[in-house]
């Protein structure tokens, strides 16, 4: 059995309202982990409007990866062995559980769709593109796997540990699929799976950049501005820091964790606005990411 459950944070309800309605035909229950939102008695009106949706109210923001366990832990109690997981701004095509959950066999451990980010791609220009059916990712940070959209084995989720709490937000999916690909589990992306979805607020720019494809193979486009709080700039500076800490004598000189803090601070020094303060939590999240304490898992 398969359910599907989304972390919620000061969600925009109409957004909210649109996931809901897209994922409740698909899956027998959805549940909702709130981490502390002023809205709730907004999220608690639409929830009471979805026959197959319950929502799990936090007092205070645990982070995404703590959602994240406590709705594995819950899907397991009530008997399921796969969990989509879900953002809450994000929108599954028809018919994805089905698309994705046909792939799994044995040494699967997570399954995702392609992510249209609402800002840089349209679902037309999505349907256009020459993608193979199914791909293998082959790296856990660089074009890795999102949890939005992802179902996940949880026989899997459970022998590495689940999600690192340490990491609260940002790196917390990227790490995941490092300890999955360390266990010997695949992930695959099947690309005639869409998902909706904002990866922060991108924004168009002029800057032309070599990426590589799932595939491997090298090509040319344009690079979009984040968008990312200062806040979050923290935590994408401190949470890379983690990463490689964990993993990095496995990964060595790859294009993932500390080696794309640089990258990351001179693109928003030049595309985004509160330069400065972005500056300055990019900073202090190296610093604590170089003094935290590291899970053991």
């Amino acid at each position: 059995m398969i359910i599907a459950g989304i972390v919620t944070f000061e969600p925009d309800i109409d957004r909210l309202r649109e996931n809901l309605e897209a994922i409740s035909p698909q899956v027998p229950h959805v549940f909702i982990y709130d981490n502390g939102s002023s809205n709730s008695e907004a999220i608690a009106d639409l929830v009471h409007t979805s026959p197959n949706a319950v929502v799990v109210y936090s007092e205070t923001n645990n982070g995404i990866a703590a959602a994240l366990n406590r709705l594995a832990e819950a899907a397991l109690d009530h008997g399921a062995t796969l969990l989509l997981t879900l953002d809450q701004d994000s929108v599954c095509s028809p018919a994805m559980v089905s698309t994705l959950a046909a792939e799994f066999a044995d040494g699967i451990g997570m399954v995702t769709p392609y992510i249209v980010d609402r800002n840089k791609l349209t679902l037309e220009e999505f349907r256009a593109l020459p993608l193979p059916q199914v791909e293998r990712y082959r790296q856990p940070a660089r074009r890795g796997a999102i949890t939005s959209g992802a179902i996940v084995d949880l026989v899997a989720w459970s022998r590495v540990g689940g999600f690192d709490e340490l990491f609260f937000i940002d790196y917390v999916d990227y790490d995941f699929n490092q300890r999955l690909m360390d266990a010997g589990y695949v992930i695959l992306r099947v690309n005639t799976a869409a998902l909706l979805h904002e990866v922060g607020r991108a924004t168009p720019t002029w800057l032309r950049v070599p990426r590589k494809d799932l595939a491997g193979r090298w090509h040319i486009e344009r690079f979009f501005a984040f968008g990312h709080s200062p806040a979050r700039c923290y935590y994408k500076a401190r949470n890379r820091v983690l990463f490689t800490r964990k993993h990095g004598r496995k990964l060595g000189l790859t294009h993932e964790g500390i080696w794309q803090i640089p990258q990351q601070i001179a693109l928003t020094l030049v595309f985004e606005r509160q330069r400065f303060a972005k500056l300055a939590r990019f900073v202090h999240g190296i610093r604590d990411g170089l003094r935290a304490p590291l899970t053991k898992r």
